[in-house]
């Protein structure tokens, strides 16, 4: 089953229109076959229904409505205002990504805006996580925001900047319009479709229509009472049809947003018009049974509108009622596929500029011009009762081109494309059944480099092991004048010695791959410094003959030196961490390891990467690429290792070392997946800042600060150091 991780600022239970939207998309992408994550901040009591104010996050997965895992974030309440909400949103975002790097590995990430901050948070998560990354794009940003007066001064341009480089970087951009799209291929960004918004009609009733009488008319408007809605102009046009006195215009509006105060001393005692809180469900449908026409409106000034489309438009087709549209572009064309809808012929205001005499803060330019030719349009509907009738062509077209759980279907067939068909991708031998391993057939593999009295410790609790055979044993020797034969033909007469020369430790163990039989079943790595628990063997046999997993790890226990400082081990410098035994997501190393063989022996025969040789890494880029052909992992807590710690390496300065050696190979692995300089290095700058913030968190609350709270930002530094030329080979001789 495939996994997605959608990150985004609303989700249920709340009543948005993102929300809305993922909701559904989310039913039928699970309805597809994948397994979904939602990473989202608790509930907003302002935007959640019949709730009380939001409570704690859940400390584990709470299970959504479509059977998805909602991971909750703490979230901050500040002011409904612009900048409260963007502040409000980027606290929650710099939440998301740590708390999307601790759930399960998904195989894609969505991050979907208009809270523009998690797009960030997700570049973050799937760049961490090597996985693709798909930005959903409701709002064409960040043209939106310039229009809106957002861009100001240099954190504006950053910001734009960097909505402008995920876009780009994204593996998939999918955006809810035409228009928006080309305007993204335009800008450079290659890979772009189009999801359109929509509604599920199996929750849109088919509504009624009133009789009325000649010079009435009841108006409703649902939705945002925001800079974007240019709703002054539709207050200005009511009230002035109410001064008139020809007919009988009755407005209501019915939402919250930030201009709504504004909004409501501007319409001041007019008794034409209503100002209504937020509502939902049946209360909705209620509004919209009063009303003889449905308003959409849209700022037609911002050029990005012409390529917007309010969420609400495929609602409103949906229930069959009249439309009044003061839009433009995208939004006007879709609206004229029904036979009862009235556009604003004249609704462009390409030339418009902002007019002190006639707007104000958030006004839309030439309001008067606009409110002029509304009240005309509400005076002749108001005039002929038959201008408003009911009609099914918009809900025919809703259910052909915007119908959800459609849209859905063609979002996950978008995601399994980029994704790739695991069907045909998975390798022959990750589907084959996996009997019980043939101890006839078990070889060991053990590489060494000059540590004759280490490798004769490995050697002979390999003896003394409590299993029902002795197995075939391996050894390579990497040390040019082959010093371990000795060793190996005393201890184990009848293991297979062979001397590799060139130095490496990948040419080492592709040596050792290289002399396997044919007839191999299975072979288990172990390195030269390690002690083996007398029940080792026949615990990493049990667990694949039990599970048919592909390869199966096991712990490795760390000694220290004695005399060694005691933060070596307080602060987890040495430490490693120990599963359950069970189904296992983490790539396995060559230190205790059990693999099925057919994986090196069959066709394509599996290799370690020679380019490694000196910088280590080998294995895990090796256990990557078979993962990646489908095999299968477990972990086995029984089956122990011992190792001892050289003294040189329980100080911090070596596990510091190591950590910045780790981004090095982390960087040779992105060259090699075909990742530009650019990209390595903003996920360098993405892991030394979420490394900086972790390291700082715990200094903050008095912690000690441990090898993994620092591991990301040495990490960071690593891939910066290798992207500018100066990564050193760690095991060079």
């Amino acid at each position: 089953m495939r996994r997605l991780q959608l990150l985004t600022h609303s989700y249920w239970p709340e009543s948005t229109p993102p929300q809305r939207r993922w909701q559904r998309l989310t039913a039928s992408l699970v309805e597809e076959g994948w397994d979904v994550d939602v990473v989202t901040p608790s509930p907003d009591p302002r935007l959640t229904p019949d709730r009380g104010p939001a409570g704690e996050p859940p400390r584990s997965a709470a299970s959504g409505p479509a059977g998805e895992r909602v991971l909750r974030l703490p979230r901050v309440l500040l002011p409904n205002s612009r900048m409260g909400r963007f502040a409000s949103d980027a606290v929650a975002s710099l939440l998301m990504a740590p708390r999307a790097l601790m759930a399960r590995r998904p195989d894609v990430v969505v991050a979907t805006v208009p809270a523009l901050p998690v797009i960030c948070a997700g570049w973050a998560a799937a760049r961490l996580r090597g996985v693709p990354l798909v930005v959903d794009m409701r709002d064409a940003w960040p043209e939106l925001a310039r229009e809106a007066g957002v861009r100001a001064g240099p954190a504006g341009r950053l910001m734009e900047a960097v909505v402008t480089g995920v876009q780009r970087d994204a593996d998939l951009v999918v955006t809810v319009t035409q228009g928006f799209a080309r305007r993204l291929a335009e800008r450079g960004v290659e890979r772009v479709a189009t999801v359109s918004n929509g509604v599920d009609l199996d929750g849109v009733p088919s509504l009624e229509h009133r009789e009325r009488e000649p010079g009435s008319l009841r108006v409703a408007y649902l939705g945002n009472h925001g800079e974007s809605q240019a709703l002054e102009s539709v207050i200005d046009a009511v009230r002035a049809v109410h001064a008139a006195g020809e007919v009988t215009v009755t407005l209501r509006l019915i939402g919250s947003g930030t201009q709504k105060p504004r909004l409501q001393e501007r319409a001041g005692d007019c008794p034409a018009i209503e100002f209504h809180d937020p509502c939902h469900g049946e209360a909705v449908w209620e509004h919209c049974r009063w009303a003889d026409t449905l308003l959409v409106s849209l700022r037609t000034d911002w050029a990005s509108f012409a390529w917007t489309v309010p969420s609400k438009t495929f609602e409103l087709l949906g229930l069959g009622k009249h439309i009044t549209a003061a839009v433009t572009g995208e939004a006007a064309e879709i609206l004229r596929q029904a036979d009862n809808v009235t556009v604003l012929d004249d609704a462009v205001d390409d030339d418009a500029v902002l007019d002190g005499a006639d707007a104000d803060a958030g006004s839309c330019p030439r309001t008067a011009d606009r409110a002029d030719r509304l009240a005309a349009t509400f005076t002749d509907l108001a005039r002929d009762p038959a201008s408003t009738p009911i009609s099914r062509s918009g809900r025919r077209w809703v259910a052909q081109h915007a119908d959800l759980p459609g849209l859905g279907r063609r979002y996950a067939g978008l995601l399994a494309d980029l994704v790739g068909d695991t069907a045909e991708t998975v390798d022959p031998r990750a589907r084959s059944a996996r009997g019980p391993i043939d101890w006839d057939r078990l070889w060991i593999c053990v590489c060494t480099y000059r540590r004759n009295d280490l490798l004769a410790e490995l050697l002979t609790s390999l003896q003394a092991q409590r299993a029902p055979q002795r197995p075939h044993l391996l050894v390579v020797d990497n040390d040019p004048d082959g010093g371990s034969e000795e060793t190996v033909r005393r201890l184990w007469p009848e293991a297979r010695w062979v001397h590799q020369p060139r130095p490496g430790i990948a040419a080492a163990r592709n040596a050792a791959l290289d002399a396997l039989p044919d007839d191999a079943d299975a072979v288990v790595f172990l390195d030269d410094d390690e002690r083996a628990h007398p029940d080792w063997l026949a615990a990493l046999v049990r667990t694949a003959d039990r599970s048919g997993a592909d390869t199966v790890s096991g712990p490795v226990r760390s000694v220290l030196p004695a005399g060694a400082p005691a933060e070596a081990a307080g602060e987890g410098f040495i430490r490693r961490i120990d599963f359950p035994t069970g189904p296992w997501r983490y790539r396995p190393a060559t230190n205790n390891v059990l693999v099925r063989a057919d994986w090196f022996t069959g066709e394509p025969a599996f290799r370690f990467d020679e380019d490694f040789n000196f910088s280590g890494g080998e294995d895990s880029e090796l256990f990557g690429r078979l993962q990646a052909a489908g095999a299968t992992s477990w972990w086995c807590a029984e089956a122990v290792v011992e190792e001892d710690v050289p003294p040189e390496r329980a100080t911090r300065e070596w596990m510091r070392a190591r950590g910045v050696r780790a981004g090095h190979v982390r960087a040779k692995k992105a060259v090699k997946a075909g990742k530009s300089a650019a990209r390595i290095t903003g996920e360098a700058v993405a892991r030394i800042g979420l490394g900086a913030g972790r390291v700082a968190l715990r200094r903050l609350r008095g912690q000690s600060v441990t090898y993994q709270d620092s591991l990301w930002l040495r990490e960071g530094v690593g891939m910066v150091q290798a992207v500018t030329g100066r990564a050193r080979e760690e095991y060079a001789r």
